[in-house]
């Protein structure tokens, strides 16, 4: 019996190997089509020899792996399962006493296997490829100016100055109809245009320049707002400039090298390994941890909030072994500060068995402070500023400290405080700003990382999916197979586009986002592996009677007592 079984494994696992070599190119295949598409109106037509559109198409093709793998062991394992049932051998199998699960334990270890390719893909093939897909590209626009600008399309290559060139001529250097959108000020809705009616481009130093001279044209541009004199209105100064001549230079090293690179492609995280981005997720978390803290204690500063009890025993410890320290009503010389200095030691030393861990931590944060630089201490205590008070004033019956000071120096005290909360407020939103775009970059970070390890799950996964599915449905080839198991991946990229969208509107994490496919088709791997043991077929009375049997008895009978 353990050499039957071992011919088995053997007949099961080389039925694969056809259909999955197959499904592969078939699934590239479609994949590329999606790149020419996007690109070819950027490739065709350039001057572009056949070789670098094949070294194009194969590093894309490379960075496709992890995506074309899960299909094919979707649909190698519905083709070799279905071709099995139709032909009976499953049958034959079962009567003979070998289960389902059995018999689906070689294509369950070759599924793990393409997962662990795909792992491995995703973490050495895909960035490396990417990394040199990018380089190929970037040298192309560099060298063929003409890539970088388009006839008829407005081009953003040079970040944020747009180009519109209606006509360019056969020799790829003259151009007509010329429109240039400047958005480098800071305020965006200042219009910066250059109208040009005709001109030449080339590029300039070896490369390092991309120039356009343009004749014949008009400058516009917009000036910041400012209130004109007598009125509150606010007025935006507008300039327009002829000229015969007009050159515009820009610099190609957005087109080159390693920074050149990560400008052009914003997603620096699908060059990563998992090392890479693990050390990048726990960068951003550290600092959102940090900003996060420091929000914290100044908010504690500000309102008296989550740190009041802290401030408060702080305050107490204070009063209670040193006064002085928190009087702040009077300058000191260096013969107070030193007598402070070794009274606390003193009382540091005595009681040092009967004090509490902050205490004894307060007691030398204060002995610290009054040995460091102490001509320093007492040159600002010289020249701080006494604040007046009423010299008529029950503290018991104010509430606030504002109605204590003296109407002298009322009004600073007041202007300082402003400037010190709208310093605050600045402070505070500029963390939250920085908190938010960080936290953005650690989802993105985290959905790469993770989608690593579900892609590899999902082609498990689509081995309990497509193994049952071929059982079922009892038909093998290219036909019925194959349109099954195009809807099952159409539903894995759907969800995993889906939850790319989801992470860059801040609307779900990346670990959810990256997982939602296998979420998504768990179930059906489960009903479908289910019905294939119970050795239903695909019609509505066998999914009622699945469901049926899922469903308690008691809510049964409360059905069966409604209708009767």
């Amino acid at each position: 019996m353990i050499f039957r079984l071992k011919k088995i494994d053997k007949l099961i696992s080389t039925s694969f190997i056809g259909p999955a070599v197959l499904s592969y190119f078939i699934a590239t295949f479609v994949l590329i089509m999606q790149f020419l598409w996007k690109y070819i109106d950027e490739i065709l037509g350039k001057g572009l020899s056949i070789l670098e559109m094949l070294e194009l198409i194969f590093y894309y093709a490379v960075t496709l792996i992890p995506m074309a793998v899960p299909i094919t062991v979707l649909i190698s394992s519905v083709m070799v399962y279905g071709d099995m049932a139709e032909k009976y051998e499953l049958s034959s199998m079962k009567s003979a006493g070998v289960s389902l699960i059995r018999l689906m334990m070689p294509g369950v270890m070759i599924a793990c296997f393409i997962g662990l390719f795909s792992l491995i893909a995703s973490n050495f093939l895909k960035p490396a490829s990417l990394l040199q897909f990018n380089k190929r590209f970037i040298s192309i626009r560099k060298q063929k100016s003409t890539l970088a600008i388009e006839q008829g399309i407005f081009n953003n290559a040079f970040n944020e100055t747009i180009i519109r060139v209606n006509k360019i001529d056969r020799d790829k250097r003259g151009i007509n109809d010329v429109l240039i959108y400047d958005h480098t000020p800071n305020d965006k809705s200042l219009m910066r245009l250059t109208s040009s009616k005709s001109g030449k481009m080339y590029t300039a130093q070896e490369g390092r320049f991309f120039v356009m001279e343009l004749d014949t044209g008009v400058n516009y541009q917009e000036g910041e707002k400012k209130l004109s004199l007598g009125s509150s209105k606010s007025e935006i100064p507008f300039t327009r400039m002829y000229f015969d001549k007009w050159t515009v230079a820009f610099d190609m090293n957005v087109f080159s090298g390693e920074e050149g690179l990560l400008n052009f492609n914003r997603d620096r995280e699908q060059m990563m390994n998992s090392l890479q981005l693990l050390r990048s997720v726990d960068s951003f978390s550290t600092v959102i941890k940090d900003n996060n803290e420091k929000t914290a204690n100044r908010l504690a500063l500000l309102f008296s909030g989550g740190k009041a009890d802290t401030v408060d025993s702080t305050r107490d410890y204070a009063r209670k072994y040193d006064p002085s320290a928190i009087s702040g009503s009077r300058p000191e010389d260096s013969t107070i500060i030193k007598a402070r200095n070794l009274k606390l030691k003193a009382t540091l030393s005595q009681n040092d068995q009967n004090l509490t861990k902050k205490e004894r931590l307060f007691l030398q944060k204060q002995i610290k402070d009054t040995e460091i630089n102490t001509s320093t201490i007492v040159a600002s205590a010289s020249i701080k500023k006494v604040v007046k008070q009423k010299d008529s004033i029950d503290f018991k019956k104010e509430k606030y400290f504002v109605n204590a000071i003296d109407s002298v120096d009322f009004r600073d005290v007041v202007i300082r405080s402003i400037s010190d909360l709208s310093r605050d407020r600045d402070e505070l939103l500029t963390l939250n700003s920085t908190n938010t775009d960080f936290t953005s970059q650690y989802n993105k970070y985290l959905l790469r990382l993770n989608q690593q390890y579900s892609w590899a799950t999902v082609c498990i996964l689509f081995l309990f999916i497509g193994a049952p599915l071929g059982s079922i449905i009892r038909k093998g080839g290219y036909g019925y197979p194959l349109l099954v198991a195009i809807l099952f991946y159409m539903m894995f990229i759907i969800s995993t586009i889906y939850g790319e969208k989801l992470v860059k509107t801040d609307a779900m994490g990346g670990i959810q986002a990256a997982w939602v496919s296998c979420m998504m088709l768990f179930p059906w791997a489960v009903i479908l592996t289910y019905m294939a043991l119970r050795d239903m077929g695909l019609n509505t009375s066998a999914i009622i009677d699945m469901t049926s049997r899922w469903i308690p008895e008691r809510i049964k009978n409360r059905f069966s007592k409604q209708k009767d």
